[in-house]
């Protein structure tokens, strides 16, 4: 062919192919734009998941994440979380993104019907579009999870829908956030995390009868779930009033500013708060303190008056049972327990919190070790004493007291968590000497999952970094850094398993130790 009419001919098939050949690059671009589009927003919904605490409803204990299942106890009986994982039958598998927009802004269900407010539409109606795109894209990608769950348990009449869409018209308006013109932007940013996606108030704001929330008394404090969440308003008798922007940014970060720590369900927060962007936190409680200005004063709840008598066994019993990890002072122990002195979830009006703890423990988790149940230990009028001891001491102000009645209306609806137990096996080791990353190391040796084969060499890694100090102190503290951390796991392992591969931990330090010598 000469040469003439093969240039032709290339530049003919040139002309024909490449428009093909652009759209098909473009279709290619596009696609890979659009699933880039997809997974930048379902990472930012799982932040913004983790934000809201929606495990925390959602996901039981160990369980698969938002499976559903979790108990929910309302004043009108008992509600379970629902299955929200992308599964066609049990799960939002058969949502549209509009039936997920309704769940969260107008309270309603994929046929319409009205949710119950233990779901916080009241609060999540004024998410933005953008943030609810993003949610969607996150729950759309987690794992689809077949769990048929009932989630309404309420007796009559309370599990009538149609009752709702009154409630619903006497306490609910659809809205969109509006920032306050008179804020800057952290404290308008702090307003819409707190009062829509964080939903503060839905605990923190007392409410009526019928469950709806007092509008003239926010942040006032209210009974939630079987505990108290205190008054953090700017009304007299605040717990908020000890707070200034650094101890209550740390507060929420769950980083125990001078051994302050939230536990019972505040502890689900901080938690999920641990790992948020700074600047959010920061917003957060700048939103909290900045909003506490505008309230009024009112009137201090009155102390109800304890006896000398009655104090004086409550001291008893604290020597007895509560002062080698808390103190005398009750400030607690650093890496040990939690400070009692103005600790707001101590002194809040009601005295449940205190109780639940006792008859309950509290697990471990991060830089403490576990508080032992006392169920079985100490009796009604001994949880009383104690717990009108701990509220009264050291210039504490807890309003209400506690008596044998309300330990005995508690003791059946507070169980041990199962990690407290998985604790005791735990040895209690001087952690000061253990630097944040090397804790951090440890503590991912045993969430991990590394096998006694692999053990030996992660450990001997941390030769470099092992503290200065003898022996035993060194031992102690790391084994109770990784058998504390192994207890966290929770249903994932048993009694047996924690006791082996703290033994196997304990051989690999010591090996590791000897090494580094």
């Amino acid at each position: 062919m000469p040469l003439l009419s093969r240039l032709s001919l290339s530049l003919l098939l040139a002309t024909a192919l490449t428009p093909v050949s652009l759209a098909a690059e473009q279709h290619s671009d596009a696609t890979k734009s659009q699933a880039m589009d997809t997974q930048g927003a379902a990472e930012r919904g799982a932040y913004l998941a983790q934000l809201g605490g929606c495990s925390h409803c959602h996901q039981v204990e160990g369980g698969e994440a938002f499976a559903g299942g979790v108990r929910i106890n309302t004043p009108f009986g008992v509600l379970i979380g629902p299955n929200i994982t992308p599964d066609e039958e049990t799960g939002i598998g058969s949502w549209s993104r509009d039936d997920f927009e309704g769940a969260l802004r107008r309270g309603v269900n994929e046929e319409g019907e009205p949710l119950y407010p233990a779901m916080p539409y009241m609060h999540f109606t004024k998410l933005t579009d953008e943030d609810i795109d993003a949610l969607w894209a996150y729950f759309q990608s987690v794992t689809p999870v077949r769990n048929e769950v009932d989630t309404v348990q309420l007796p009559f009449p309370y599990n009538l829908r149609r009752a709702l869409s009154v409630w619903k018209a006497m306490y609910f308006e659809p809205a969109r956030f509006e920032p306050n013109p008179d804020y800057n932007d952290q404290v308008n940013r702090g307003m819409y995390l707190a009062e829509g996606l964080v939903h503060c108030a839905s605990c923190h704001t007392p409410r009526n009868s019928i469950g709806g929330p007092l509008e003239n008394r926010p942040y006032q404090g209210a009974s939630v779930d079987g505990w108290y969440a205190p008054n953090i308003s700017g009304s007299a008798g605040s717990k908020l009033a000890k707070f200034d922007q650094e101890v209550l940014t740390a507060f929420l970060s769950d980083t125990h500013p001078d051994g302050l720590a939230a536990f019972g369900a505040m502890a689900q927060v901080t938690t999920s708060l641990y790992d948020a962007k700074p600047e959010d936190v920061e917003a957060i409680a700048a939103y909290i303190l900045k909003r506490a200005e505008d309230d009024p004063e009112g009137e201090a709840p009155e102390l109800e008056a304890l006896s000398d008598e009655a104090f004086d066994r409550g001291l008893a019993v604290y020597e007895s049972n509560c002062a080698t990890c808390h103190g005398e002072d009750g400030r607690g122990n650093q890496d040990i327990a939690a400070r009692l002195v103005n600790n707001g979830g101590v002194t809040a009006a009601s005295p449940t919190n205190v109780v639940n703890v006792l008859l309950g423990g509290i697990a471990p988790r991060r830089g403490f070790g576990a508080m032992p149940a006392f169920a079985d230990v100490l009796n009604d009028e001994e949880i009383a004493d104690v717990t009108n001891y701990i509220r009264r001491a050291w210039d504490n102000d807890g309003a209400r007291l506690a008596n044998a009645a309300l330990v005995d209306g508690r003791r059946n609806n507070v169980q041990e968590d199962p990690r407290v137990a998985l604790a005791e096996t735990c040895p209690t080791g001087d952690a000061d000497i253990i630097s944040d990353s090397l804790r951090e190391r440890v503590t991912a040796m045993a969430t991990e999952d590394l096998t006694s084969d692999q053990l030996p060499d992660a450990v001997d890694k941390l030769g470099p970094d092992l503290p200065e100090a003898d022996y035993s102190r060194k031992v102690t503290a790391l084994t109770s850094i990784y058998c504390n951390a192994l207890a966290e796991l929770g249903e994932g392992i048993d009694q047996a398993e924690v006791r082996s591969r703290q033994l196997a931990f304990i051989n690999a330090v010591d090996s590791a130790i000897a090494g580094a010598n």
